[in-house]
């Protein structure tokens, strides 16, 4: 199964962010990999391909670090890129500092899953929601000034509440990913 561990957003914030990515398509028009609002999620852990013997300890282990949590809002505050706006492969909604208490969520999640035998992070975590990448034909040079321009002429501020962690199976496909949610802990 190819899994990972993700905070959902709520249906409020997905319509607002889905009228983001419609803005930006109609201004980006590039041959960019647009995310699907039903797909939008933060990522804690990308799993990837794993036994479902290990289901159970991933539930547990989500279990036992969301009980040390309680609902916390995020704000998404501006438009980025990774690796950086300068080289757009990656196109983002980052957060402003609401993220600590979710980098705190993570880190101990992290931890937590690596005492259990997965594997640990090889980079830092730095929270996101993706909603398109680049294609190798995409022209990321004229990219890089339309997204650019973009961002200046285009303000974000949406608050969102992460109430719950989720693992998520991803099935892939032609058209795009699809995913399921196996397991879901709701915070206090």
């Amino acid at each position: 199964m190819r899994l990972f561990i993700a905070a959902p957003i709520s249906n409020r914030t997905r319509l607002l962010l889905e009228n983001q990515i419609n803005k930006a398509q109609t201004e980006l028009d590039f041959d960019l990999k647009w995310v699907k609002a039903k797909n939008l999620h933060l990522t804690l852990k990308f799993l990837g391909d794993t036994d479902q013997k290990k289901l159970e300890i991933l539930k547990e282990t989500i279990m036992n670090t969301c009980s040390n949590y309680t609902k916390f809002n995020i704000y998404y505050n501006h438009f980025e890129a990774f690796p950086s706006t300068n080289y757009p492969k990656v196109l983002y909604f980052g957060l402003n500092k609401s993220k600590k208490q979710l980098i705190k969520l993570q880190n101990e999640l992290i931890n937590k899953l690596y005492e259990s035998g997965f594997e640990p992070e090889d980079r830092e975590y730095k929270p996101h929601l993706t909603f398109a990448r680049s294609r190798k034909s995409t022209n990321i040079r004229q990219l890089k000034y339309d997204y650019k321009t973009f961002i200046k002429d285009h303000d974000i501020r949406i608050l969102d509440k992460i109430d719950r962690i989720s693992l998520i199976e991803s099935k892939l496909y032609q058209n795009g990913p699809v995913y399921r949610e196996i397991f879901t802990n709701i915070l206090n």
